[in-house]
């Protein structure tokens, strides 16, 4: 990561980051994070919330990373909606 780029992957009005691994048995599962906004701040947000462990573990196996990354954006924008910008 570049220190100037902000972290994080702008997805809607959010930023998000992920990890997916592939299990033994083949699944995938993953652990993301989300901070609502798009800027710089929002960046070093998401960065401060991933550094105090608020990741969450996604619910569910999924066949393929493809599958994985789309089940994240759809968790993050449920949660955006929920909460309502956190």
């Amino acid at each position: 990561m570049n220190a100037e780029e902000p972290f994080g992957e702008v997805f809607e009005d959010c930023r998000v980051i992920w990890v997916a691994e592939q299990l033994q048995d083949g699944k995938w599962t993953a652990r993301y994070c989300w901070h609502p906004g798009t800027s710089v701040e929002a960046g070093d947000a998401l960065h401060r919330d991933v550094l105090n462990g608020k990741s969450k573990r996604l619910l569910g196996l999924f066949e393929s990373e493809t599958e994985t990354i789309a089940a994240i954006k759809e968790a993050v924008l449920l949660e955006s909606k929920w909460v309502g910008g956190r």
